[in-house]
């Protein structure tokens, strides 16, 4: 075991690494796992993909206060890791990311990678707090070094053996990104069915880059996809819009969640909407082209409006009523100023924190248990 020390900037410029690496003659030439760095934008020729001779498959698997399902996870990753090795000589480690746990989720990983019984490489990833599920899933992705990387989550609701046919869609069809979709026929209640309907539809009217309904973030990437998802530095983050984005070529695989066996779920009707109108802002400007276009229709009524007015009065000579349509036309106009002030706002908060150039997370630690396989022990980094 030995220790490396790392020193985090918080105010580091655009551009800069968020965890500068420490000196070559502190880094032990055998050392498999560098300090982890933060997106940088950077404008790469990706490569073709190519299949390894003996293919090495991360999970990568944020949690958050899923003490009580964790170690059924790591049982289900067990059994898979060695099905794997044996059927198809594929090697699967797993990167757990905790997102700021309050229910010593670490402590589990911790206690099961210490028994020296997994048969599966594990790093585990603490950050400093909660910084979110997106953010958490990055982490994950600039840890990664491996063949192709495995999102997913540690609920359960994730089946593990659902990766067999993703790793066939990558081995043998040549996908770049193999996703899951929930199958439109599973059983939900109305309002849920609701929200998420209307969620895509938002989504797909608005994007440039359509997503496809009921895909989270429970897919493959190859390497050359997720080293191209790594080349993305914004802040403000939607990975179900980024992952489609980049491109390559993408199957989808239908599946039926089963319910959870513990914990409850952490997302809200509230977090959905805030989550909707997060995708809507980082993937269009529509929004501000419709204030453009209201404001057309806007002052083309006004202007018909108050043609009417004068044709009433000389034509006719009826005054038209002065307080209530005075009243009707402020309150519309104020109204639709409103909305579209924060519209405009939305837009420059999100600017205002790109501008800023903070890292997405801080660090506490950085712990690697080598598997069966590997060499005993851990290597902590933090």
């Amino acid at each position: 075991m030995y220790v490396t020390e790392l020193s985090y900037k918080l105010g580091h410029a655009a551009g800069k690494r968020a965890f500068p690496a420490p000196a070559a003659s502190d880094i032990p030439r055998s050392d498999p796992n560098p300090p982890m760095q933060q997106p940088v934008v950077e404008a790469k020729v990706v490569p073709l993909a190519e299949a390894p001779p003996r293919p090495r498959v991360s999970l990568c698997i944020p949690f958050h206060d899923e003490a009580e399902t964790l170690p059924l996870l790591l049982e289900a990753v067990e059994g898979f890791a060695r099905d794997q090795a044996a059927r198809r000589r594929v090697d699967i480690d797993a990167i757990f990311v905790d997102d700021g746990s309050g229910d010593g989720g670490a402590a589990v990983i911790e206690r099961a990678a210490a028994e020296g019984r997994l048969a599966f490489d594990l790093r585990l990833l603490r950050l400093s707090r909660n910084f979110g599920k997106e953010v958490a899933l990055t982490a994950g992705l600039m840890a990664a070094d491996s063949d192709a990387l495995v999102f997913m989550d540690s609920d359960l609701q994730h089946p593990v053996a659902l990766i067999d046919q993703f790793l066939d869609g990558w081995l043998n069809e040549g996908f770049d990104i193999v996703y899951a979709y929930q199958a439109p026929d599973r059983p939900l209640s109305w309002w849920v069915r609701a929200s998420r309907g209307l969620f895509y539809r938002l989504m797909n009217a608005t994007a440039d880059v359509p997503i496809p309904p009921d895909a989270g973030d429970f897919r493959l990437l190859s390497r050359r996809a997720y080293e191209a998802l790594r080349q993305l530095g914004e802040r403000q983050r939607l990975m179900k819009g980024l992952y489609n984005w980049i491109g390559f070529r993408q199957k989808g695989i239908a599946f039926t969640a089963p319910p959870r066996t513990a914990g409850t779920t952490h997302y809200s009707p509230i977090k959905l909407g805030l989550l909707a109108i997060e995708g809507i802002t980082a993937f269009s400007v529509a929004p501000l082209r419709l204030a453009v276009w209201v404001g057309v229709i806007l002052a083309i009524f006004s202007g018909g409006y108050g043609l009417w007015t004068v044709f009433e009065k000389f034509y006719w000579g009826v005054s038209p009523p002065g307080y209530p349509t005075l009243a009707v036309l402020i309150s519309m106009i104020g109204a639709a100023q409103l909305i579209f002030l924060g519209v405009i706002g939305e837009y420059l908060g999100k600017v205002l924190i790109e501008v800023k150039g903070r890292p997405l997370f801080v660090l506490e630690s950085d712990v690697t248990h080598r598997g069966e396989t590997g060499a005993q022990g851990a290597r902590h980094q933090g």
